[in-house]
């Protein structure tokens, strides 16, 4: 039995159709927020499962990345072992050579990143 029926119409001398009007607002309106309830419990538990996921593939790429730097003389060793010495010669050419070009292409970006938060600031104080 619904809040709707609950009420004493004939009490209140409301005619059948604004009773009939009001019924299916009601009705409609409860749905609608049914809905959305749903929504937002469903995006919810989508959300918290996610954050074990997030939280794994964190702790796997830490450990990963510690591992690698842990053995990172024994990995230049052993490429410096199986390769060529002029292959070795020119990787770590290459290597210095991107970390240089990548340290400027971040650099850049930060000072780009600055530049358009000064700006957005200043816009925002303006308005």
């Amino acid at each position: 039995m619904g809040i709707v029926d609950k009420v004493n119409f004939e009490e209140l001398q409301v005619s059948e159709e604004v009773v009939n009007m009001l019924k299916n607002s009601m009705t409609s309106f409860l749905d609608k927020v049914s809905i959305w309830v749903t929504n937002f419990l469903t995006s919810m538990l989508t959300m918290i499962s996610s954050v074990a996921t997030v939280g794994v593939y964190t702790v796997v790429t830490i450990l990963a990345t510690y591992f690698i730097c842990a053995d990172r003389i024994y990995i230049l060793d052993q490429i410096e072992h199986h390769f060529p010495k002029e292959w070795v010669k020119k990787f770590s050419k290459n290597v210095k050579k991107i970390t240089k070009m990548l340290g400027g292409y971040l650099k850049a970006q930060g000072i780009l990143i600055g530049i358009n938060f000064v700006l957005v600031l200043i816009r925002i104080n303006c308005v």
